[in-house]
């Protein structure tokens, strides 16, 4: 049955290596500018990327508040406002700790306040803003064939049915104390083994099996590509190099719930 079931990998496989590495969300962009942005690629993904390796080799804590929802995202009907705050909470996790292995000390919130009454901590060397671009979501039945022989097939990758397979657009930016952009990039791909993606299998339970479960992959993904443009960026460099206390990244589940609980002062009278 094993053997069977490796030789219907292999066209599946190879159907999956052909296909578009990436796809775009022709959307406005939410980055403060684009004007440095150069053509680049991650893990076989063009993406456009800019890095001031100076200014990052500078910067040892971050603030990095809940990746948002771009005001004009493309994103698939129907997805309840409760399913886009768990994609948030996954992509604003999934950055804090690739930014955190990066060497960074990661906050995902400011406990200070400046003179203007606006939050504010006066270690922070910089801002990091990410936005989704897009979402497309993944057919379940074809995602769920993908699962079952992700987990018959041994091996580090998942076979994908190169059917319904879902997508993801972000892009982020790194600002430091004065506003400036010292690092940038816009991002997309779809959920196949070109990207990186597609390593959930049946053996993680239910949430493989949901319509968001490529996106959900394609987080870390993302989240790598911005790490490994700011780690090669402080390649070389005398950088500044920080740690973020255990456990940090788990506050964007309480920060993004309070965030969708309306405030009873603003309720209808």
């Amino acid at each position: 049955m094993l053997r069977k079931t490796r030789a219907l990998a292999l066209p599946i496989l190879m159907a999956a290596g052909t296909a578009a590495c990436s796809t775009s969300f022709e959307t406005p962009t939410t980055l403060s500018s684009t004007e440095r942005l150069a053509p680049g690629e991650r893990r076989l993904l063009a993406v456009e990327e800019y890095a001031d390796s100076a200014a990052l080799a500078e910067m040892g804590v971050l603030y990095l508040p809940p990746v948002s929802i771009a005001p004009q995202a493309d994103i698939d009907g129907d997805l309840a406002p409760a399913r886009l705050d768990d994609v948030r909470v996954r992509l604003s996790r999934d950055v804090c700790q690739r930014l955190a292995r990066a060497g960074f000390d990661v906050r995902p919130m400011l406990s200070g306040m400046s003179d203007s009454g606006e939050a504010h901590d006066a270690d922070i060397d910089g801002e990091v803003q990410a936005a989704v671009s897009g979402i497309r979501r993944n057919n379940i039945a074809t995602t769920g064939v993908s699962r079952l022989l992700g987990a018959a097939v041994p091996g580090p990758l998942n076979p994908r049915v190169p059917l319904g397979i879902g997508a993801l657009g972000v892009e982020a930016e790194i600002l430091d104390r004065d506003g400036r952009q010292v690092a940038a990039i816009r991002w997309a791909s779809r959920n196949h083994l070109a990207s990186g993606g597609g390593v959930t299998t049946i053996l993680d339970g239910p949430d493989a099996f949901t319509n968001l479960a490529d996106v959900m992959d394609l987080s870390s993904v993302f989240a790598d590509a911005l790490g490994d443009l700011v780690d090669e960026a402080r390649a070389g460099q005398d950088s500044v190099e920080t740690e973020t206390p255990r456990g940090t990244c788990d506050a964007y589940r309480d920060l993004i719930d309070a965030d969708a609980t309306p405030d009873p002062d603003m309720a209808p009278t």
